[in-house]
Formats: C-alpha cells, structure tokens, sequence
C-alpha cells in the first residue's frame, strides 16, 4: 500500500488570511463529512470475520525491473505467519498486522519435468544481509533455512524467499504452548547456534539479535536453527538500529557498535531462560 500527502496548507494570517481560514474550514468540513459516511458505510457491514482477503496480499516488482525482473519467482500467496508458533493465521491480529512475513506457493524445476508447488516463506524487509543468511543454509548440516530468493523490490525492501520449515518452532513456542511442549534438547540448542555463530564470527559479522523468537528448534530432526538476518553486521563497523527496543533485553543501547562479545553474551541468556524454563516444566508435570 502505497500513500502520499493529500495536501499541504499555508497557516500564515496577513494579506491571505481570510482566504486561508476559509480554506481550512472547509477542508474540516470535508473530512467531517466524509467521517459521517464511512462511519454509516461500516456500521451497515455488520461483522466480519478478521481475515485477509487475496487482494491484500503482496503483488511485488523488482526495482530495478531492468536487471532483477527475472529474479522474482513466481509466488501465490495464502497466508500470513504467527511469528509466535510459525502456523499459517486464519485471522491476523494487531501483533501479526505490523510485520511482512508470509507463506506462499512457489512452483518447483518445472524444466526438471516436476510441475508440484512447494510452501515457501516470504519476508519483506528493509535490511536483510543475503550473505550470512546462505553461509549458514548451505553449511552441512545447514544451521539455517534454505534461501532461494533475496530480491530487491518497488518499496525499498528486499524479498526474501526462504524454506518453510513446518516442524522447526521457535524456542518460546514449545514452552508457552497450551499444554506445554516438551521442551528442545539443551545440548542440541547450544551446539549448533554456537556453531552458527562461530561461522558468522570468522567472517567478522555479528549476528546481532540473537533472542528465543530467532532460534528455530525440530524436536523431529533434533536440530537447532537460526533466523532473521536483518540486523547482521560487521563486527565493530555496523552500528544497532536508533530504533532499538531496550524491552528486549539484548544488553545493548540504541546506535551501539555491534561486537561478537554481544552474541556469545545473548546465547549465555537464551541458554539460562531455556535452562530455567525446562526446570518449571519438569516440575508441572511430574
């Protein structure tokens, strides 16, 4: 969705003044009325469930087209994501309305003879380091999800077309769910977000937001993976966003260099919570 100013208004009184009040009150008298006719247009609607219709969904255009047209996959969009428990939405909340991550179709090698679809993630952001990303997926075995696409799209944010993983849920996840999950295996966890940041480290990046929403757990595969590349940087040079969320707890202020000391402190805190959110669990359900 795309806006711009409707208008702009000179407020200064002088010679023009009668003329500019007159203009101001009309234009409140306007938008009253126009208030007065929406509000009887949705009070007509009656209620509706809270669900996404297709149009609402994203139609995006390489940028530049010139060079990157033939980059954007062929996508069929069908829901957006909880970002709590990775599951398709059948209605989107306020939480869920404010990012850009959704599930689509993408169909498969259709060249190879294999004219299936496959589910896919799709996220659109404005930062995102395709780099660290695929240094992680296409290590073995991958510490992340596979990456197919990261195009640059009209908008000014990248499209990032990765793989869904179904059975792999975010730590908190197994540990707020209604009965709780048995929680992930610790010595797993810590195994492989170590080896992925050490790979990360040896590049001189920073992963840089390393919480329990961004570590992916497969009680099937016993793997553990990371996600979110938005804030990666270099070690040292990058600075955090100024719009940082101190709630987050990531020890760090807004503009702060970025250091790999950050990570390594940030995994010691998703391993203490992880630790101490398994002691509550056992003691439940013994």
């Amino acid at each position: 969705m795309y806006a711009d100013k409707l208008l702009s208004l000179e407020l200064r009184l002088g010679p023009h003044g009668p003329d500019n009040v007159l203009r101001i009150a009309r234009i409140f008298m306007a938008i009253n009325r126009c208030t007065d006719q929406l509000c009887t247009q949705y009070s007509n609607l009656g209620t509706l469930p809270n669900v996404v219709p297709s149009v609402m969904y994203p139609s995006p255009t390489a940028d530049p087209p010139a060079s990157t047209a033939e980059m954007i996959p062929q996508l069929e969009f069908f829901s957006k994501l909880d970002r709590v428990n990775g599951t398709p939405l059948a209605e989107v909340d306020e939480d869920n309305k404010r990012h850009g991550i959704y599930l689509a179709r993408m169909p498969n090698d259709a060249s190879a003879g294999d004219t299936s679809a496959k589910v896919v993630l799709v996220k659109f952001t404005a930062k995102y380091n395709e780099a660290a990303h695929r240094l992680l997926a296409n290590h073995d075995p991958p510490l992340a999800p596979a990456l197919y696409h990261c195009v640059r799209v009209i908008g000014g944010l990248h499209m990032v077309v990765m793989e869904y993983m179904s059975s792999a849920k975010p730590l908190h996840y197994f540990l707020l769910s209604s009965p709780p999950s048995p929680p992930p295996n610790a010595d797993v966890v810590h195994r492989d977000v170590r080896k992925a940041l050490d790979l990360l480290h040896e590049q001189n990046w920073v992963f840089g937001d390393l919480r329990q929403i961004n570590v992916l757990y497969s009680s099937e595969d016993e793997r553990a993976f990371l996600v979110d590349f938005d804030w990666v940087g270099k070690h040292k040079v990058d600075r955090y966003s100024p719009c940082l969320n101190n709630t987050l707890g990531l020890g760090v202020d807004k503009w702060d260099l970025m250091r790999k000391s950050d990570d390594d402190a940030n995994l010691e805190n998703v391993m203490e919570w992880l630790s101490k959110k398994s002691s509550q669990h056992s003691r439940s359900t013994r």
